[in-house]
């Protein structure tokens, strides 16, 4: 429940990547389903997201 409210409330989502149907990449929260719009829109690095091997 503190989860679904921490993301109401904008504070903190468990974003998971996610494929378009053109290949870009972008994270979405697994709890609300919110696209993360901090970004600034193409193709991001997501290292960190598919780790050293390229996922």
């Amino acid at each position: 429940m503190l989860k679904a409210l921490m993301c109401k409330l904008n504070i903190r989502h468990e974003w998971h990547v996610e494929h378009t149907e053109d290949g870009s990449l972008y994270k979405r929260c697994l709890r609300c389903g919110k696209d993360d719009d901090s970004g600034g829109g193409g193709k991001g690095d997501f290292s960190a997201w598919v780790g050293p091997t390229g996922g």
